[in-house]
């Protein structure tokens, strides 16, 4: 079984409240608990709208980052054929999903339907209290660095999540992988 760690940054908190996606990033980890950033996918995403300075002040994503960068349009169907066939490990799995489910539906590509493991989920099985990154984070004694950008984010959360898995236990992550999760707004 093979796992993608993914990742978005976006202009504010609900596409279907007119936020856009700014950044997209995963990266594998392979059947053996390996961190591949050999196997990673990362791309800044023009939104066709300004940035607002709360998110450039939160991610350090500006106006000028994202200028040049390719649309959604011409990212997602590459980014939905590198996490096909693979189990999603995702932090807070419901935002981002909202986003890449939306994006989905308004290209006319396929909703994402892998299985979803979401850290969220896997931090209440060890932790007692709340479970944003930061503090999984600090739980397991990883440096928090690169905050806020889709590849920084994926790279700890995969840390995250190998150290979480060793924890819980190899069977019990392919229980959490075979089950149905939340995907994002179903649509209309």
């Amino acid at each position: 079984m093979e796992f993608v760690v993914i990742d978005t940054e976006t202009t504010g908190l609900s596409p279907y409240k007119g936020a856009k996606l700014i950044e997209v990033a995963g990266m594998v980890v392979d059947k053996d608990w390996n961190i591949r950033e050999d196997m990673a996918f990362h791309s800044m995403i023009n939104p066709g709208v300004p940035v607002p300075i709360f998110i450039t002040k939160l991610t350090g994503i500006n106006n000028r980052m994202v200028k040049d960068a390719p649309s959604a349009e011409e990212v997602l169907p590459e980014f939905f054929r590198f996490i096909s066939g693979r189990v999603l490990v995702i932090q807070n799995a419901p935002f981002d999903l909202s986003f890449l489910n939306y994006y989905a539906e308004k290209l006319d590509l396929p909703r994402i339907t892998n299985p979803v493991i979401d850290t969220i989920r896997l931090s209440r099985k060890l932790f007692s209290g709340r479970h944003n990154l930061d503090l999984i984070l600090a739980r397991l004694n990883i440096l928090a660095e690169d905050r806020h950008r889709a590849l920084g984010d994926v790279i700890l959360t995969a840390k995250a999540f190998v150290k979480m898995a060793a924890m819980i236990g190899e069977e019990e992550i392919f229980k959490l992988a075979s089950r149905k999760a939340f995907h994002g707004k179903p649509r209309s």
